[in-house]
């Protein structure tokens, strides 16, 4: 019979990078779900704080003092999430990286289980727990991400009941990036984390690298952390989303597969200009913006795309089969019939000027 201890001492070590931007108001939830989540699985905690002007600072140093294992990692700049993320993997020690947002609860024993089904299948590139909606009666808030032939990335099963994901682990066409663990091997080979995006869409970006790089995705539902969290949309964001997107389009499929989806395209972009167009001037504003921004970004669009195409062990559609055909309707919905400024806009705004 193996010694549970030795067994313990032999397990892999996971760095848990939590990257905080005026998060000051959950990091101490976020903190003790994580101190007392793993008492047997070799693990370090790294908080990179992206500049921030709250009292993230002052959270993150009083901890700290009470556990002296806490590193906190702090940027001069806001780096975005994955450049956040960048910052904590150069000082992490782990053989597993576990992202995690600061506005996240973690359950008992979550990355002992997402470890495993890592050790045990190979062939899987990253993972999520389930993740459900902190504020609501056992809602989902996503079961992985809906990723759509088209580059828009959904959360699946947003607003259904648990009991929708079973318990049985789920292949998945997309990482929800607010909590997952991938294998830190894949990050160094791809260079780190892609953060030319900022922000937002970057976990969409990150499962298409992952499965045009050979790797499955997968949800664990029996594997639960809590989210507070809401969709909204905003002019911002929106920008950023759509930009991305075409971005990752444009370096991650060849030419001929662009053609060849041209009608779902099209489709896609008549879409989001009438989302644009019901929600107003700033939404329509941001969405022409995104196409400068790709007609100013081509030649550091072609680099990354011969970048890509050294790790590319799956064609386009091989990738493309793995990907879902159908929009996420209701969630469309929920956005078209909000109103008014958002009140998830970040605290100081983003570094983005659609004047």
């Amino acid at each position: 019979m193996t010694d549970p201890a030795r067994a313990a001492s032999e397990c892999p070590t996971v760095s848990v990078i939590v990257v905080s931007y005026n998060s000051g108001a959950y990091l101490a939830e976020c903190l003790t779900a994580l101190t007392l989540a793993e008492p047997t699985l070799p693990t370090e905690t790294l908080v990179v704080d992206n500049a921030s002007t709250d009292n993230s600072l002052v959270v993150l140093e009083e901890w700290a003092r009470q556990h002296p294992d806490l590193q906190i990692v702090r940027s001069q700049v806001n780096r975005g999430y994955a450049g956040g993320v960048n910052l904590g993997l150069a000082q992490a020690q782990g053989t597993y990286v576990a992202v995690l947002n600061p506005d996240m609860r973690v359950s008992p024993g979550w990355l002992t289980r997402l470890v495993a089904f890592l050790e045990e299948h190979s062939a899987v590139g990253a993972v999520n727990p389930l993740i459900v909606l902190q504020d609501s009666e056992g809602r989902i808030n996503a079961a992985g991400q809906d990723v759509h032939l088209t580059g828009l990335g959904f959360n699946r099963w947003l607003g259904q009941p648990r009991s929708r994901a079973g318990a049985e682990p789920l292949q998945v066409s997309g990482i929800q990036g607010g909590a997952f663990v991938i294998r830190r091997s894949l990050l160094e080979q791809m260079g780190g984390w892609d953060d030319s995006g900022f922000l937002y869409h970057e976990d969409v970006e990150l499962s298409w690298t992952l499965q045009l790089m050979g790797y499955d995705l997968y949800c664990l539902p029996a594997v639960t952390v809590w989210h507070h969290y809401h969709l909204t949309m905003y002019p911002e964001k929106l920008f950023l989303l759509e930009r991305n997107r075409l971005a990752m389009l444009l370096t991650h499929l060849e030419a001929l597969s662009l053609c060849g989806l041209t009608l779902f395209l099209l489709c896609t972009e008549c879409l989001m200009w009438s989302y644009c167009w019901l929600r107003g001037w700033t939404f329509l504003k941001a969405k022409a913006a995104s196409y400068q921004w790709i007609i100013q970004n081509q030649e550091t669009l072609r680099r990354r795309k011969l970048f890509l195409h050294s790790l590319r062990r799956r064609t386009d559609g091989q990738v493309l089969q793995r990907l879902n055909w159908g929009y996420a309707w209701d969630q469309f919905v929920t956005l078209g019939r909000e109103r008014g400024p958002s009140d998830r806009m970040p605290v100081g705004g983003l570094p983005v000027n659609l004047r």
